[in-house]
């Protein structure tokens, strides 16, 4: 509950950012610009995640990991209706971008502290071999969270004109966030502080500063931990916000079909994640994770190619196999990497690394790619820029 409230916010934005927010709070660029500005606002989230994941992960160590899990949902909470609220350029100025993305910032710092809490919670009350049966459930909240973003998306511009939907409509998806917040903080109240946690607290005691801990002492861990996170947040990103407002944009796909490939991506990735999460308590999470690189890489060039002949039925088979080989790659990859560090610093451990290989590979996917097509003239440049993350994970993995 608490993550799919989470992402339900998070994705909204990136939603919006893409659908409404050049001619909302960016007026008056070209395309190009208001393209790159507008990733430029999504990315920034991903740039203040690390800060987030070391503040919510600081305290999760010294505190407990429940207290700081419902801290990151208020945050998010609040920082999400404000977005739902915030008026636009035409009526408050330059003050509306510049608030705007300091909200997104919130936004960031609050998943910083969620993104791999959530997963150290779960694990932590998993026994030792359905521990990829555990962590499945925060990384199928997290699809489910977009999932219901696209299709709250989705059925605002079915149900209203596009300048209804572009005036006020894209507003309702950011206000009613705020029921699903509520719902979220007051289940995640009556979770119990983790055995783990407590064991280790009783019987080791509390690192003072488990950053410095973490930084000496698993240094080579730390570098090839966040090495293996690239591949699947460029390829996630690429297709859920490039190819988004690429297909829109350039190829004129309309946004409702977008919308709908998107959906339906989503809900592919939901499935598969899950399965490959529950699949690598018996196969191992190292090899699951190694082969949904490997066809992260396979993948890039095909998703291109389907993409680019701007059929409806084509789109969503390219993106539906990209969040299907995604799916397999990062369903087990919270688990395995939770059990990387040892329980005094985990959270702090896991969030540095997760929001970091996020914070590369997620803020960078969308700018890099729009970039490429524009300094080589060919959208193929995307593929081989996918490729080459991949075997940046591979070799870290």
């Amino acid at each position: 509950m608490g993550t799919t409230s989470q992402y339900f916010g998070f994705f909204s934005y990136a939603l919006a950012a893409v659908l409404v927010f050049p001619s909302v709070f960016f007026p008056g660029a070209n395309g190009t610009t208001a393209a790159l500005t507008t990733f430029a606002s999504i990315g920034v989230a991903f740039v203040v995640r690390p800060l987030g994941a070391l503040i919510f992960g600081h305290f999760g160590d010294r505190s407990g990991r429940t207290q700081m899990l419902i801290y990151s949902l208020l945050t998010m909470g609040s920082a999400t209706v404000s977005i739902g609220l915030l008026p636009g350029y035409a009526d408050i100025g330059v003050a509306a971008p510049v608030l705007l993305v300091l909200l997104r910032m919130m936004q960031g710092a609050a998943l910083g502290g969620e993104g791999m809490g959530a997963v150290v919670l779960a694990v932590e009350h998993a026994p030792s071999r359905r521990r990829g049966l555990y962590s499945a459930f925060p990384g199928a909240g997290a699809s489910l969270g977009a999932l219901l973003a696209n299709g709250v998306f989705l059925l605002l511009s079915m149900g209203m004109a596009p300048d209804q939907f572009r005036a006020w409509g894209w507003r309702v998806p950011f206000l009613a966030s705020c029921v699903l917040a509520g719902v979220a903080v007051f289940v995640r109240v009556s979770i119990p502080e983790t055995p783990a946690f407590k064991d280790s607290a009783r019987m080791h005691g509390k690192v003072r500063v488990p950053l410095t801990y973490v930084v000496r002492r698993k240094p080579r861990v730390l570098m090839l931990s966040t090495g293996a996170l690239v591949v699947g947040n460029v390829l996630y990103f690429v297709t859920q916000t490039f190819a988004l407002s690429y297909g829109t944009t350039v190829l004129d796909v309309s946004h409702r079909t977008m919308l709908r490939v998107t959906l339906t991506s989503i809900a592919v990735q939901s499935v598969a994640g899950f399965a490959s999460a529950v699949f690598s308590d018996r196969l191992g999470r190292r090899r699951v994770c190694m082969a949904g690189a490997l066809l992260c890489a396979v993948w890039a060039v095909p998703l291109i190619w389907l993409l680019r002949t701007r059929s409806p039925w084509l789109i969503t088979i390219g993106f539906s196999v990209s969040m299907l080989v995604y799916a397999i790659y990062s369903g087990p990859l919270s688990a395995y990497l939770a059990g990387m560090f040892e329980t005094r610093i985990r959270f702090t451990a896991v969030a540095l690394v997760f929001n970091t290989g996020v914070m590369v590979g997620g803020a960078l996917a969308p700018t890099v790619s729009d970039r490429l097509v524009a300094l080589t003239g060919s959208v193929w440049a995307v593929s081989g820029f996918v490729i080459a993350t991949a075997v940046l994970s591979l070799f870290s993995l």
